[in-house]
């Protein structure tokens, strides 16, 4: 019996290791712009700007050897005012979509 509960509290604090950033970033679609997400997760893996302006960054971590989660992060140009139908004027990108991977 104390094994069974050791086992599901070892496994509920891993699986609350690799879900934190997952909470993080589901609040910050939308509004996250590059520096909050560098502020929290710091510098990505690997990151590339696409000709239309966006850019996708890539992050890995490896809490435990050999388990290692992959967060793919897409970010928009953000514009500067609501009113979609205005040209975006800022270098600004927002979090516009996120996913995560085993590596």
């Amino acid at each position: 019996m104390i094994k069974t509960i050791v086992l599901i509290v070892v496994l509920g604090v891993v699986a609350a290791m690799y879900a934190a950033p997952s909470f993080y970033l589901r609040k910050g679609v939308g509004h996250s712009t590059q520096y909050d997400v560098t502020q929290y997760l710091g510098s990505p893996f690997k990151a590339s700007d696409n000709p239309e302006g966006s850019a996708v960054w890539t992050y890995q971590t490896e809490k435990i050897p050999k388990v290692c989660v992959e967060y793919v992060l897409t970010f928009n140009p953000k514009p500067i005012s609501e009113n979609l139908s205005q040209p975006v004027l800022t270098n600004k990108k927002t979090l516009s979509k996120w996913d995560w991977r085993w590596c």
